[in-house]
């Protein structure tokens, strides 16, 4: 008998197995009530806390739809994939209220969340049976920092959207090469995942390297012609527009920023192997050694995913460790791997203890089930119930005691939001969606090199754009980040030239400053 843990064959005719496609179905909806669920408080939506990204993405997609080119006429430091996916939501705040578009955009990321489930339970049931599908499932539906992310418009949930698909439609494509068509969508979609950003490439080369050599060299081929064709068609456009600017703005930036987030390497690794998810997190590992030793051995219907997840996982671990800066919520992007190699691991745990005639081996799922969502449960408790009533004050404020003619800036994209407001165009200022990205570019052009993120804020040559800004601007949100973000000069500068007007002194939350007439254009 082999020392290998052995799991159930893939499922053949889905169509015979309905009872687990609806299980996938009802688990989706049930991650969907997860991610929606903080939503339901008085103050709706933007009651739940607002990322910093969540409100970059959103209104660089905003922006677009109304006729303003990322790179071109502001800074945008990933590929503009992510624009376009947001835009069923971000394209009607030509005609409607950007708060409301902005809320729409955060229930939509959360219906985004929900398909995922299903694509991810999907490829480990026709993969490794049902028990692998029903726990994969349950493992991304659960997965805490996924959770907080596909509650809003970022990166993630519709990057692991393109590579879940991708990872769906190239796994039922035959190892002969026929059905080509199918080698042609996958490549496809995993364009698309490229032009979200740049790390799903890391999808591509684990497919091309993934298959058998058996495959035709024609269909991978095709595969590698068609995402290299879908991101010229959705990227070209914006590189032929400002081709100088793409190239500072997605490539020099982000290979030239300095560090930020958990720079010790064993940080990150602990905040990648967190508890938080012991059990998810144990199978995975345990999937991820079976495709190891079985990719060693006789190829079988299941080795293309086993190889494809198995690499897609350790490139990305490894890609997180080397990388200048990391936050926990790029585990996010992780999950789609590790969720699928869990399902793998807990099949081949069945496998192997049904194979020694453990008649209580039949328990393992249900056990399972019941361990996977335990663990990350006070975590997801606890994300259920933030708060941000500032926000929603903030918005109020804005709506009732704020011109609507009157130009706000604000630190961060979100607190213009709060009160239905984009970032203001000015002549002769720049149009800032985000200030962070826009200070590091200022630094990093002075051709210095910076320790960290702090550092270069440091510098005067971080200041100037922004300052240009302010001294044009009536209203700015200052909040925190405004505060971390400018010289000891600058924020001088800034309270001689502004007077405070929300909220009271002695309360927090984000701060709205009003310019003083007098002297308002004088630099620091």
């Amino acid at each position: 008998m082999s020392s290998t843990p052995q799991s159930p064959p893939a499922l053949e005719g889905g169509s015979r197995n309905w009872q687990w496609w609806w299980a996938l179905a009802a688990m989706a909806v049930g991650a969907w009530v997860l991610r929606v669920l903080p939503f339901f408080n008085r103050h709706g939506a933007f009651g739940y806390p607002v990322d910093y990204d969540e409100g970059v993405y959103f209104t660089a997609s905003a922006l677009l739809f109304q006729g303003l080119l990322p790179y071109r006429d502001f800074i945008f430091v990933h590929p503009p994939g992510s624009l376009l996916m947001w835009s069923p939501a971000a394209a009607l705040s030509s005609g409607l209220d950007a708060a409301t578009c902005f809320v729409l955009a955060r229930w939509l990321a959360a219906c985004v969340g929900a398909i995922n489930v299903f694509l991810v339970g999907r490829l480990a049931l026709r993969a490794w049976g049902p028990v692998a599908g029903v726990v994969a499932a349950l493992v991304y539906a659960t997965y805490p920092e996924l959770v907080g992310v596909e509650r809003g418009p970022f990166l993630e949930p519709v990057l692991n959207l393109a590579c879940l698909a991708m990872a769906n439609v190239w796994l039922d494509a035959p190892e002969d090469g026929r059905a080509s068509r199918r080698w042609l969508w996958a490549g496809v979609l995993c364009g698309l995942a490229i032009s979200v950003k740049v790390p799903g490439g890391i999808w591509l080369v684990a497919a091309l390297l993934s298959r058998s050599p058996r495959s035709a060299w024609r269909s991978q081929l095709g595969l590698a012609l068609a995402a290299g064709a879908t991101v010229l068609l959705l990227v070209g456009p914006f590189v032929a527009a400002s081709p100088s600017r793409f190239l500072e703005d997605v490539l020099l930036f982000q290979s030239q920023r300095p560090g930020d987030g958990a720079a010790n390497r064993l940080d990150r690794l602990r905040d990648i192997l967190n508890e938080r998810r012991l059990v998810g997190l144990g199978l995975a590992l345990l999937g991820l050694l079976v495709a190891t030793v079985r990719s060693f051995r006789a190829s079988g219907p299941s080795r293309p995913a086993e190889r494809l997840f198995a690499l897609v996982y350790v490139v990305t671990v490894a890609m997180f460790l080397v990388s200048p800066s990391y936050w926990n919520q790029y585990n996010a992007h992780l999950a789609a791997s590790e969720a699928v190699l869990a399902g793998l691991g807990a099949a081949a745990l069945q496998g192997w203890l049904s194979s020694r005639g453990w008649q209580w081996a039949r328990a393992v799922p249900v056990l399972l089930v019941v361990a996977v969502p335990l663990a990350p449960a006070r975590h997801l408790r606890e994300s259920a119930r933030h708060r941000a009533p500032d926000l929603p004050a903030l918005g109020k404020y804005l709506r009732q005691s704020v011109p609507a003619d009157a130009s706000v800036c604000a630190f961060e994209p979100a607190w213009g939001l709060t009160g239905g407001r984009l970032p203001p165009r000015i002549p002769g200022a720049p149009l800032v969606v985000d200030s962070y990205a826009l200070m590091l570019q200022d630094a990093l052009d002075s051709g210095e090199h910076f320790a960290s993120t702090q550092a270069a804020f440091l510098a005067s040559t971080s200041q100037h754009d922004i300052l240009s800004l302010l001294q044009r601007c009536r209203y700015v949100v200052l909040g925190w980040r405004g505060a971390w973000q400018l010289t000891a000069e600058s924020q001088q500068w800034f309270r001689e030239h502004f007077v405070r007007r929300f909220p009271a002194e002695g309360l927090g939350g984000p701060d709205l400053w009003e310019r003083l007439d007098a002297g308002a254009r004088t630099s620091p």
